[in-house]
């Protein structure tokens, strides 16, 4: 894992809610495929968090925790965690797999919960479908005094030509959430930026169902998926040259921003 200081800073934004909250609520039809093919968090990440969590001695909050992936290593590292999920079908997975995990129906900028009555709160592969401004508010007021927001993305690493190619055919958005630290003053101060790079494996059909996964997909017509499904299948297989059983190496870069609470 390497420690930087960050790019620059992008100023927090209220996003057309509207376009935002049509592409998030795709998620309600995630099926099983979001847990089977988007990638694990890297250990390093989840041990960076798992650590300011016990030093503070406290409860995580994993908003948009989306079908577990992050929470199931957090709990794995002896943490106590509250996951946020406002999509039915992936809250449902998530109970599912981890039955002792308290759930909350309920979206970033509004959950519900105590005041302070977390350490660390997370985002992962999330924090793009809330409005940042009111967000990154009741983040500050959840968290108790020296309480730290992480927001993470897992990215394609969009270095690699071909793999930028991909990305722009998945219309996976990959090439700007690694780029510059989200500005959310006055409620937090200029974070800490924490990477790691990773590959995973996936023949050529999986990776097609990595890409059905996406909110582009899942918020799009029929015709647009079948043609973005075609294309992804004609550049694996004759572009790239993939074999139905050849192992395709996606490369990662998880980006974690680590954020310290601001008093009052």
């Amino acid at each position: 894992m390497i420690s930087e200081k960050p790019i620059e800073p992008i100023r927090a934004t209220r996003r057309d809610r509207r376009t935002r909250e049509r592409r998030a609520a795709a998620f309600r039809q995630a099926d099983e495929s979001y847990q089977k093919y988007r990638p694990d968090y890297p250990a390093e990440i989840a041990d960076a968090v798992a650590e300011l969590a016990q030093q503070e001695g406290g409860t995580v909050i994993d908003c948009g925790a989306g079908t577990g992936k992050f929470t199931d290593m957090l709990l794995a590292r002896g943490c106590e965690v509250i996951a946020v999920e406002p999509a039915e079908a992936m809250a449902r997975q998530l109970a599912a797999r981890l039955p002792h995990v308290c759930v909350v129906d309920a979206r970033g900028e509004a959950t519900g919960l105590a005041d302070g009555c977390a350490s660390v709160m997370t985002y992962a592969q999330s924090w793009h479908w809330v409005d940042e401004i009111a967000a990154s508010a009741e983040a500050h007021r959840l968290l108790a005094p020296g309480g730290h927001l992480v927001l993470i993305w897992n990215q394609f690493d969009t270095e690699v030509a071909w793999v930028h190619r991909l990305t722009r055919i998945m219309r996976s958005g990959d090439v700007h959430l690694t780029r510059g630290y989200r500005d959310l003053a006055p409620y937090f101060g200029v974070p800490r930026r924490l990477t790691s790079s990773f590959t995973q494996d996936l023949l050529p059909r999986d990776v097609m169902a990595l890409a059905r996964t996406r909110s582009s997909y899942l918020a799009a017509s029929e015709a647009v998926r079948g043609r973005m499904q075609d294309n992804l299948r004609w550049y694996l297989n004759e572009h790239l040259g993939y074999g139905e059983d050849d192992l395709v190496s996606l490369p990662y870069t998880c980006v974690a921003w680590v954020y310290e609470r601001l008093t009052p």
